[in-house]
């Protein structure tokens, strides 16, 4: 009897030994990088520094563009070389939610709560539209319809990201991301890659000297407009006057020292960001998530073994949600990820 008992418990105890490491290898998966570094205690007033990173999509090609949508109570976000537009919550996980989406990047949604897609973005050929196109009603309606189409009579490089003020203007980005050969590329009809400003029906360019304009958002007030130059590696911040011009240039966040911290990084750029409702900037690139407040101080660091290409955050502001893949991507090599801010 006894050695039947030792059995049992034997028995038993590999179970529970079992059970744990099944429950480790998930929180492994979970968590895959989970490193949050504070950089200073200002964090904390803004975030919690407490919760865990979750990967919440995996083995897409290269993800971008994520924008939440209270509609739909979920989150979409682009795929750009497979054409596609991913919808994800946590009641249902993802799906597909568009295809084609014309090649879209960057996502947002207006005064209106119609999608506006930043299109063109990979493989520019003369067929590529290369402009912002428009869903009307996302909640009940997938038809993509052209929006701002060109600059002057000529195609845009390839739009990239946006932001929308509350006064309803609407910034934008325009790289050469989708043009295969860049800036000599027989497509590119602009001699330069802009910043521009939509007002009115009207397309105004606001900055033609930027290399790789990339990354764009603005204060919540709409006094200040951030700008990220992905082939130089800066952080640009432009003061605007009440019709939403640019006035000044304002030497808002020294990156110098962040350059010094991840000199190993083989991947030097910034690439897209998102602003929070109290003027938080969150920058995506440079090996994952960087957390800057209004006052251009570096709060903290989410790392990421990964190129962190955008990033969002709900309307309630309860989460923050990433895209990052392997560079070079790669078929499988992108995931989306998220933390909990509060």
């Amino acid at each position: 009897m006894k050695n039947l008992f030792m059995c049992f418990l034997l028995f038993t105890m590999s179970l529970i030994v079992s059970a744990q490491n099944d429950i480790s290898t998930k929180q492994k998966e979970n968590l895959t990088f989970p490193e949050l570094s504070i950089f200073s205690k200002e964090f904390n007033h803004f975030f919690s520094s407490k919760n865990k990173i979750e990967k919440i999509v995996s083995d897409k090609h290269f993800l971008e563009g994520p924008v939440w949508v209270e509609d739909l109570n979920g989150l979409l976000f682009s795929d750009i070389p497979e054409n596609k537009i991913y919808f994800w919550n946590k009641e249902n996980g993802v799906s597909l939610w568009l295809q084609p989406s014309g090649f879209s990047n960057g996502l947002m949604l207006d005064a209106n709560g119609d999608l506006l897609l930043m299109q063109g973005n990979y493989n520019v050929n003369s067929e590529t539209k290369r402009q912002i196109g428009k869903i009307i009603n996302p909640e009940s309606n997938k038809i993509i319809t052209d929006f701002v189409t060109n600059f002057e009579g000529k195609k845009f490089n390839s739009p990239n990201d946006i932001a929308i003020g509350p006064n309803g203007i609407l910034y934008f980005t325009d790289p050469l991301y989708g043009l295969k050969n860049g800036n000599s590329d027989k497509e590119k009809e602009l001699s330069f890659n802009g910043v521009y400003k939509f007002k009115n029906n009207k397309v105004e360019l606001l900055i033609d000297s930027l290399e790789s304009p990339n990354g764009i958002g603005l204060s919540p007030d709409a006094k200040f407009l951030y700008v990220l130059d992905s082939e130089t590696g800066s952080f640009l911040c432009y003061k605007l006057n009440e019709e939403g011009d640019i006035i000044d240039s304002v030497n808002f966040f020294d990156i110098t020292k962040l350059k010094s911290q991840l000199a190993s990084s083989t991947i030097p750029a910034f690439d897209g960001m998102t602003v929070s409702k109290e003027g938080v900037i969150i920058a995506a690139g440079y090996g994952g998530l960087w957390f800057i407040s209004p006052n251009g101080i570096l709060l903290g660091h989410i790392q990421t073994p990964n190129f962190t290409s955008n990033c969002t955050i709900d309307n309630t502001e309860e989460y923050i949600y990433w895209t990052a893949a392997k560079i070079p991507y790669s078929k499988g090599s992108s995931s989306l990820y998220r933390y909990k801010l509060h």
